[in-house]
């Protein structure tokens, strides 16, 4: 659909086949892959396409704990490696914590923004940096905002009745 002659396509899927490691998978059809490489099938198509901006809406969601931590690191790959600015969308604040450089915190409805954190976690983040004092810190004081926004929403319900 861009011009693309089908050996270049197929030296880009390939490459990013790679990047994401799903060689040995390149002929598998959808049901033959776990969660976690479907994501990953996902995650390739979009980068495939070269945008500027990636945006992921809760893409690991429906994963398994372990397959969720595999794919955050995954993910910080990718994105270390193709330089990809990435918008993701999660209400995680420990996976918000470990894959951004800057978290912005959402009110309940109507969703506006509620406060910006500058994540200065140091990198590579790995998943033994939810054991630091900062990321503890930093995660109280997002979960204060978030529980202040829970709170409000469930008295707004209440007085509606």
């Amino acid at each position: 659909m861009k011009g693309i002659a089908k050996k270049d396509r197929y030296s880009k899927a390939q490459r990013w086949i790679e990047v994401v490691g799903l060689n040995g998978f390149e002929d598998a059809y959808p049901e033959e892959l776990s969660g976690g490489m479907q994501q990953r099938v996902a995650l390739t198509r979009a980068l495939a396409n070269e945008p500027d901006v990636l945006l992921c809406d809760e893409p690991f969601s429906a994963l398994d704990a372990m397959t969720r931590q595999i794919m955050q690191q995954e993910l910080l790959h990718i994105v270390l490696e193709s330089g990809k600015t990435v918008i993701f969308i999660t209400h995680s604040i420990d996976e918000a914590l470990i894959l951004s450089d800057r978290l912005v915190v959402m009110s309940a409805r109507p969703g506006k923004v509620k406060a910006v954190f500058s994540n200065d976690l140091p990198r590579p983040r790995m998943l033994d940096t939810q054991l630091t004092d900062r990321f503890l810190e930093l995660k109280r004081q997002i979960w204060d905002l978030v529980q202040e926004e829970v709170l409000g929403s469930m008295a707004a319900r209440v007085r509606e009745r």
